[in-house]
């Protein structure tokens, strides 16, 4: 709530949970709330959201039977000097003195920003977690929600810079929690976290599998195929033709070090994705199949760049259940 004389501002909701959209009419707010224990579900409450009661259920009656992970919430200093935010979920059934895989989750944009209010990965970390995985995920330089510096971190560093945010993250999650294997490590992202997972396993070795979707691998063919075009001159610095320009994308671009990967990976992306082109995920798929890297690629009918957001629900629940049936199997490979 901000007051226009005082310019002063009053957060009213809590960090831990999201608002999706609300409505205010004198002092009557109905709002809908998502959160780790309740997602998604329809309040009514007065104008500062005090005396809140949830007039829907959709997923109440659901949830409230079913045993969930809860994210514990860390921070770390990375080598800017800037403060980034992580969170780590223990697999359901955890035990003391027992280890168990994880998967890294990384997000996209470049500047989407996750916490437990996040409103589209409720299901995708739960399920994990339900599976015996724990999930770190962590919002790395150029996530919005952390002001104008933070949010800029990332020009003309799509790749180094973020990663290394990601894979602190990762390591400080293995050292503190204690129940990590690190011989099952597996990592996912989508969109701009396709192409980070690209690049870390162009960069790194430590995954026993990758998963991308609907991701960026080619930035200079990026600014043709993609309507999020204009990402290109933004953190590039200027056009594919432009001498400067030219060698930041080939630069960071993942493409550039195909050779590099062998980790085994799975690439999804929707046939009819406007965001990033549907070319992308099959020119590094193909490259990856003539160097002949264990790799696999789905392209899902009609789909868009909203695949494992809000697609089709047949789509989504596809694409998880091949990527957990892809993990499983190089996790388990002997």
């Amino acid at each position: 709530r901000a007051n226009i004389q005082s310019k002063k501002i009053d957060k009213l909701s809590d960090y831990n949970t999201g608002i999706g959209s609300f409505d205010l009419k004198a002092s009557h707010l109905v709002y809908v709330k998502t959160e780790v224990a309740d997602p998604f579900e329809l309040y009514s409450a007065d104008a500062v959201i005090q005396n809140p009661r949830r007039v829907s259920s959709f997923n109440y009656d659901w949830v409230k039977d079913k045993q969930l992970s809860f994210p514990e919430k860390h921070e770390f200093k990375n080598d800017k000097g800037e403060t980034v935010e992580y969170w780590a979920m223990k697999p359901i059934n955890y035990e003391a003195g027992k280890k168990y895989p994880l998967l890294l989750d990384i997000d996209g944009g470049p500047s989407a920003m996750w916490g437990p209010g996040e409103s589209s990965m409720w299901h995708e970390f739960q399920f994990f977690c339900s599976k015996g995985y724990g999930v770190v995920y962590c919002n790395p330089r150029g996530s919005g929600g952390y002001g104008l510096d933070f949010l800029r971190a990332n020009i003309n560093d799509w790749g180094t810079g973020p990663t290394s945010d990601v894979l602190s993250a990762l390591d400080k999650a293995v050292s503190q929690e204690g129940w990590a294997d690190t011989s099952k490590l597996v990592v996912s992202g989508g969109s701009y976290a396709g192409y980070l997972v690209a690049w870390i396993i162009g960069h790194d070795h430590r995954f026993k599998a990758a998963c991308s979707q609907r991701g960026v691998y080619d930035l200079s063919t990026f600014f043709g195929e993609g309507n999020a075009w204009r990402l290109v001159p933004s953190y590039f610095g200027g056009y594919p033709w432009e001498t400067a320009a030219k060698a930041n994308l080939n630069r960071e671009s993942p493409i550039a070090y195909v050779e590099n990967i062998t980790t085994p990976y799975i690439i999804f992306h929707g046939e009819n994705d406007r965001r990033t082109g549907f070319v992308q995920g099959e020119m590094l798929y193909r490259s990856l199949k003539v160097l002949g890297r264990p790799v696999e690629y789905v392209r899902h009918p009609g789909a868009t760049h909203e695949i494992t957001r809000s697609g089709d629900n047949r789509q989504r629940i596809d694409q998880m259940l091949r990527t957990y049936e892809f993990f499983e199997r190089w996790l388990n490979k002997s």
